[in-house]
């Protein structure tokens, strides 16, 4: 895969150690380069509309994929929810235990392996884009589909942007001067989640919309 510098989770471990560069870059190919101020991880889970309904959706056994520095494995955890965080990033899992969430695990979604069903995968923060094309977008409805139980949901937020057309960025994070491998990234469109979806035995509904295109959607799994 080439480098993987762990900079996001660097990134993070500083922010909450009150150390180094306040700031993230994003590098995207063909596009100008923006900077996001640390704090947005360590915001409260609630702060956005699209994320407060999204949570106060969860219900059962829930898994919260790329769950970053845990705002939202708290937020659950706090309304004793029965919760469990996955990220790819060893750095950020160590922040997420530092910040008392009860249940880590370190992998990519593709290798993790449990031992449990799940009601709810929640994925916030457009972090369905991982998969990084629409060839494992099928390969992760296929997976939600074995590890949801029989009622199960994933909700999750993607953005249409400005073309309404599924997208592939390539992108990759830089800090204090160190970059991470440039990877791709998926937004994917309303109407082209609804088709995969229907696939591998979801249903699909909008739940908000919002101006910039960013949108909330639920799957629901289908008998």
């Amino acid at each position: 895969m080439g480098k993987n510098l762990d900079i996001f989770g660097k990134a993070l471990r500083d922010h909450y150690l009150n150390q180094g560069n306040e700031m993230l870059q994003i590098n995207i190919e063909g596009q100008e380069s923006y900077r996001l101020p640390l704090s947005i991880f360590f915001r409260p889970a609630d702060y956005y509309a699209i994320d407060r309904l999204a949570l106060s959706l969860c219900c059962g056994r829930i898994l919260d994929i790329g769950a970053g520095a845990g705002e939202h494995s708290l937020f659950l955890q706090k309304h004793r929810r029965d919760v469990t965080a996955l990220d790819i990033s060893p750095l950020a899992c160590e922040v997420m235990r530092w910040r008392g969430v009860n249940r880590v695990i370190n992998a990519d979604i593709f290798s993790a392996r449990f031992d449990t069903e799940f009601d709810t995968w929640l994925l916030l923060g457009r972090s369905i884009g991982a998969v990084g094309g629409l060839p494992m977008l099928s390969c992760f409805l296929s997976l939600a589909h074995q590890y949801l139980s029989a009622n199960g949901r994933l909700i999750l937020n993607s953005t249409n942007g400005t073309t309404n057309l599924t997208t592939i960025r390539k992108l990759s994070f830089e800090y204090n001067g160190e970059t991470d491998e440039t990877v791709s990234w998926l937004d994917i469109d309303q109407e082209t989640l609804r088709h995969q979806s229907e696939i591998y035995g979801f249903s699909t509904e909008i739940l908000h919309k919002e101006d910039d295109g960013n949108y909330l959607a639920i799957l629901k799994k289908q008998p």
